[in-house]
């Protein structure tokens, strides 16, 4: 992973996450009380480019949504949400959960912990 995050760096000044990809990792380093982690989380966080919620997002959510549904593949909400962010901006979406994302039309996605 490190390896992957060293060449992003090298073409791009931020890193780009959706604002639930914020709050996932936010409310888990609450959650487990590492305050350390949580301060470095903070700084990232400062310095990146944090994707918003839009009507467009919410639109793409809703097709996938329907899709996933109607195949009888549901994933959690907010991995609908993540990944309709991600494509609404055009955007590779890293992962280590693959499973939730593998059936996305138009998702881009990749494991950097592998």
């Amino acid at each position: 992973m490190v390896e992957q995050l060293t060449q992003y760096s090298q073409f791009h000044d931020l890193l780009t996450f959706s604002l639930l990809t914020y709050y996932e990792i936010k409310s888990g380093l609450l959650y487990r009380d590492a305050r350390t982690l949580l301060a470095r989380f903070q700084e990232l966080a400062a310095a990146s480019e944090i994707l918003p919620l839009t009507l467009t997002t919410m639109n793409i959510a809703s097709t996938i949504y329907a899709d996933l549904r109607a195949k009888g593949l549901l994933i959690p909400p907010i991995d609908i949400l993540i990944a309709a962010t991600a494509i609404e901006h055009d955007c590779l979406l890293i992962t280590a959960n693959t499973r939730h994302f593998e059936n996305i039309v138009g998702l881009t996605h990749e494991n950097w912990t592998e």
